[in-house]
């Protein structure tokens, strides 16, 4: 994956969610937009690196592109349900009403959410093996976490950390 598309992704969505409190009191894009916006551009951007970084021959490509269509479809429910916990959380700790309760409850959501990703991805990662090897399907999810940990960072750095006082 070059360096470039890498930067960009990063950058892009580091820029599209970042909710620092004196942009998030002067912008009226809800940090859900921003969140959704930043995915959009990332899945165009992931699709060709795909398309750069697979190596699947003809064959590979017409059985593979529906099937990581549903892959994907499925997972941005998934990940729909996160960007609702990631939001809630963010309202909350701006609006200073983040209750012990509800620091709870959006950890559940969220360790119930992450183990949703990791079924569905070894759901599929059977599928895709049948319609390549396994170390192209492996390259499919070395690629994808290569890109999911440069969000993962971007968000980390996004997201205010609870405060207990």
């Amino acid at each position: 994956m070059s360096q470039l598309i890498r930067c960009a992704i990063a950058t892009a969505f580091f820029l599209a969610v970042v909710p620092v409190p004196a942009i998030a009191q002067q912008d009226d894009v809800p940090i859900t937009e921003k969140i959704r916006q930043a995915q959009t551009m990332i899945r165009s951007e992931f699709r060709q690196i795909l398309r750069d970084e697979m190596m699947l021959n003809e064959d590979e490509k017409q059985a593979f592109w529906p099937l990581y269509e549903r892959y994907s479809a499925e997972m941005r429910v998934i990940n729909d349900r996160y960007l609702q916990i990631v939001a809630e959380y963010v309202e909350r700790y701006y609006d200073a009403d983040l209750s012990d309760d509800d620091a709870i409850r959006l950890m559940k959501k969220y360790f119930e959410v992450q183990i949703q990703i990791q079924q569905h991805r070894q759901k599929y990662f059977a599928e895709f093996t049948k319609i390549m090897s396994g170390i192209k399907a492996t390259r499919l999810y070395q690629l994808e976490n290569k890109v999911q940990a440069e969000v993962d960072a971007a968000l980390a750095v996004a997201i205010p950390l609870a405060d207990p006082r």
